[in-house]
C-alpha cells in the first residue's frame, strides 16, 4: 500500500471513530456504587460514553438494567438514568462527602472528594415500574425499594462518580 492511502484511510478511520459519540468505551477499572440500605443491591459502571458512565443495576448477581450516571452540564445538576427492555426513567444526582453535600457553587467539598449519593427519584421510578403482561415489577422487591431511596458509597476506584486514572 502506498504512503497516501495509508495515510488516508487512517484518516476515514478516525472520522468514523469520531461521528459515533455515542460509543462507549470500557473503563480501565468498575466503578462500583453499593448501596447502604442493603449490600445486596449495586451499580457496577463498567464503560465511559460522551457525558456518562455507563453499567448495570444489579441485585444479587442478577441484572436489572442499565444505568447511567452523567456529570453536570453547564447550569444543569448531575443526572442518573435506568433503563430496562424499551423503558426508563432518570433523575438527579446528589453528592456527599461523608454527611456534606457538595454544592458546585461552593469550593468544598470538591467533586472528586465525594464518596457518597443519592439518586433522587429512583425509589418511586422503581415502585412506579411496569412491563407488558409482567405489571408492577420492582414493587414487591422491599430491599431494591430501600436500597433505591437511600445513600450509595462510591468505591475507591471512582472519584465522585469518575474513574481513578492509572
Amino acid at each position: 500500500m502506498k504512503r497516501a492511502d495509508i495515510a488516508s484511510n487512517l484518516l476515514i478511520s478516525c472520522l468514523i471513530w469520531a461521528a459515533a459519540p455515542a460509543a462507549a468505551i470500557p473503563l480501565p477499572l468498575v466503578c462500583e456504587l453499593t448501596s447502604e440500605e442493603s449490600s445486596t443491591v449495586k451499580i457496577r459502571l463498567t464503560e465511559r460514553t460522551t457525558g456518562s458512565l455507563r453499567g448495570e443495576l444489579i441485585q444479587n448477581d442478577k441484572t436489572l438494567g442499565v444505568f447511567q450516571s452523567g456529570k453536570p452540564k453547564r447550569g444543569k445538576d448531575p443526572w442518573w438514568s435506568f433503563q430496562q427492555d424499551h423503558q426508563s426513567s432518570k433523575g438527579i444526582s446528589v453528592f456527599f462527602k461523608d454527611t456534606e453535600l457538595w454544592n458546585p457553587f461552593r469550593r468544598v467539598p470538591r467533586p472528586q472528594d465525594s464518596n457518597r449519593v443519592l439518586f433522587a427519584g429512583l425509589g418511586p421510578a422503581l415502585w412506579n415500574w411496569t412491563a407488558a403482561q409482567k405489571g408492577r415489577v420492582f414493587q414487591d422487591n422491599s430491599d431494591l425499594l430501600k436500597a433505591a431511596g437511600g445513600l450509595w458509597s462510591i468505591s475507591s476506584q471512582c472519584v465522585g462518580g469518575r474513574i481513578v486514572d492509572g
